[in-house]
């Protein structure tokens, strides 16, 4: 008799991914070059400065008349540059770490969504 306990592989597998994704987390450092004068768009350099203008123009624009909507895409896009413009300038780095590590890590987290996914995914006759 073997009984299929659902509750088990969800918790379980949930703590495995879990703990995958907490010692892969601890192996990647994050930096930023986002201030350093310039913001890289692929191949064009643009000055980090001058990514706030849309903003600038937009508030401006807004104050003026306030009910136009060319204002608000433009502090929309504006504000869309900026957010592009800090997750583009992030580089991820792994530290040195053993490959019986990282294939352990990556184990952890596909062991885990499989369980998971057995779990939510298979239906109780199944």
């Amino acid at each position: 008799m073997k009984e299929n306990n659902s509750l088990l592989q969800l918790f379980g597998g949930a703590a495995l991914c879990a703990a995958g994704l907490f010692l892969l987390s601890h192996s990647v450092q994050v930096t930023s070059t986002f201030g350093m004068g310039y913001f890289a768009l692929g191949s064009m350099q643009i000055p980090s400065g001058l990514i706030i203008i849309p903003l600038l123009l937009g508030i401006f624009w807004f104050i003026v008349n306030t009910k136009s909507l060319g204002a608000k895409i433009l502090m929309v896009a504006g504000i869309v540059i900026i957010v592009v413009g800090i997750m583009a300038s992030v580089r991820f780095y792994f530290i040195h770490k053993s490959l019986y590590e990282y294939i352990l890590m990556i184990g952890m987290i596909v062991a885990g969504a499989a369980l998971l996914a057995r779990a939510l995914l298979m239906g109780k006759g199944k």
